[in-house]
């Protein structure tokens, strides 16, 4: 597959809801909703979710944090795997 796909970067909104469980949204990723009863958890499923969120459009991306987050946002970047892939191959 042959992608003309940047990185780009996600900003996740983190708030604890009513329930007690811990939400990730974000609005550049519409559609995005991940909830788990740990903040632990939830960082361990946004990657995934961002992840099977770009597959339905047709996009094979890899998922990292990035810094510079704070206490209601955490950025993290999508990268497009083809374009990982080559960068690592002429490295």
């Amino acid at each position: 597959m042959t992608t003309s796909m940047k990185a780009k970067i996600v900003n996740v909104k983190v708030e604890r809801h009513a329930t007690g469980m811990f939400v990730a949204t974000s609005q550049e990723l519409k559609g995005l909703l991940v909830a788990k009863h740990s903040m632990d958890d939830l960082y361990k499923a946004i990657p995934q979710a961002i992840m099977e969120m770009y597959a339905v459009c047709g996009e094979d991306v890899l998922v990292t944090p990035a810094e510079n987050g704070s206490d209601f946002y955490q950025p993290w970047i999508a990268i497009p795997a083809e374009v990982a892939k080559r960068a690592l191959e002429h490295a």
